[in-house]
């Protein structure tokens, strides 16, 4: 059980949990206290406003002590060394990555508590995959002198072909009918009046690149062996939706930052995690805008907000 308490209050407490009342610790719960810097002090690249050519990483910047740690000491290493080098900063965005978030969420909004990277943190949760990394950042870590050239080289070689084959694989487009004839099993209605390509139903569960061998050129037979690439272009179709979604709801977001909330905005009725809650009952922001910048209000739950407010148009009467 995680616990601070002094030792003689967890034995007793131990004690008190029926079956336990004659348990004895052995080792006590313990925490670890740590000062920190606001990180508000710092600029993107990790660098201090104040101090010229000091970086700082890790939980001293107010993160727990593990990945967010991790993550912070490559950034600033990366621009510890371009700044020797009287180079350019090396700026991750949110877009790109969760390290671009949870160094943005630091330097922008600061954290009360030890900052956790949760997803939910992240706008573009949904693009920010692990199998989609390479394409997220490895040009841009070759850029910064991260990225060796061999790596960078066998990367090209593997976008050039991903590339090539997402674009034929979108071209070939026919009816669903079409598609059920040749291929009985195929999970879908056949009387769905629209053309559809492949990738369009690699979106569906249960279907895979090889139920289209006898569709593909002999240029692109490869494409059904390569397990590892039609993992790639499976994963990205299943997910092609959902992002189209993200986006939306995100400019959704964006147009509607205006709004005003009323004072007394009862955000017990949204469903919203009770972290999310309680600091909105406690900051009462004024706008949609407002409530987004709050620390530890995640996109998700602005979201929720949006929708509750346009569904309750008397709400934006007050």
């Amino acid at each position: 059980m995680s616990c601070t308490l002094p030792g003689d209050y967890q034995q007793k407490m131990f004690n008190k949990i029926e079956g336990l009342e004659n348990a004895k610790l052995i080792q006590y719960g313990y925490g670890v206290e740590y000062d920190y810097i606001d990180p508000r002090e710092l600029k993107p690249s990790l660098e201090t406003k104040r101090i010229d050519n000091l970086f700082l990483a890790g939980q001293i910047n107010g993160t727990t002590g593990y990945e967010e740690a991790a993550s912070q000491g490559l950034i600033a290493g990366i621009n510890s060394v371009r700044k020797i080098k009287k180079q350019e900063p090396f700026i991750v965005s949110r877009t790109e990555a969760y390290i671009g978030v949870l160094i943005d969420d630091l330097t922008t909004q600061g954290t009360s508590e030890p900052y956790r990277m949760f997803t939910g943190r992240a706008e573009y949760r949904l693009s920010l995959r692990s199998d989609n990394a390479d394409i997220r950042l490895t040009e841009k870590g070759h850029q910064a002198g991260v990225v060796t050239d061999y790596r960078y080289e066998k990367f090209k070689n593997f976008k050039s072909v991903y590339d090539d084959a997402m674009n034929y694989l979108g071209s070939i487009t026919h009816s669903v009918a079409v598609w059920k004839s040749k291929i009985p099993s195929l999970p879908c209605e056949a009387d769905n009046p629209y053309n559809t390509n492949i990738l369009d139903l690699l979106r569906i569960t249960g279907v895979n690149l090889k139920m289209f061998d006898s569709f593909l050129s002999p240029k692109y037979n490869f494409l059904t062996d390569d397990e590892k690439l039609a993992e790639r272009i499976k994963i990205h179709c299943v997910y092609l939706a959902g992002e189209k979604k993200q986006n939306e709801e995100m400019d959704d977001i964006r147009k509607n930052e205006s709004i005003q909330l009323p004072i007394d905005f009862d955000y017990g009725k949204i469903n919203i995690s009770f972290e999310a809650r309680e600091k909105l009952f406690a900051h009462k922001p004024s706008s949609l805008g407002a409530a987004s910048r709050i620390p530890g209000i995640t996109p998700s739950a602005i979201f929720q907000i949006l929708k509750y407010v346009k569904k309750n148009q008397s709400l934006r009467m007050k």
